[in-house]
């Protein structure tokens, strides 16, 4: 029996897009746990997430580009070009700047952006698992 964890330790790309899956879902987590701070005002909740995004963003970035090469799968390409952190990462700023400007309606793009955090997590990790037993 293969030890996965040394099998992920070896492999640059699961590394990386293992780091990539995990920094998703925190991101997903720190977003909802904004929410719940009590009494905040729109504008800094909307500059939390500002935050959030620049740094999130910054991290996606470069382990896209520490991981290198892309999936060779056709579901990978499919994740390729319909990206479920391209679409948390659009999304998390374009909230940060409607809370910004002080609508409470910039609170409606987490929606999507927290369901891309989830399916995109999931997908990413089972993605990361098929490459582990292949």
């Amino acid at each position: 029996m293969h030890d996965w964890s040394s099998r992920v330790a070896v492999r640059r790309e699961l590394r990386n897009r293992s780091a990539q899956t995990l920094s998703l879902l925190l991101t997903g987590l720190l977003a909802v746990a904004l929410l719940a701070v009590p009494v905040q005002h729109v504008r800094t909740l909307g500059a939390e997430y500002l935050v959030l995004a620049l740094v999130a963003t910054g991290m996606a970035l470069v382990l896209d580009r520490r991981a290198g090469t892309r999936s060779g799968s056709s579901i990978g390409h499919l994740l390729d070009s319909i990206n479920p952190t391209l679409v948390t990462w659009s999304l998390l700023p374009i909230a940060a700047v409607v809370l910004l400007v002080g609508h409470d309606d910039g609170i409606y793009f987490l929606v999507p952006a927290v369901f891309a955090v989830l399916v995109g997590g999931v997908v990413n990790a089972w993605l990361i698992l098929v490459r582990l037993t292949g």
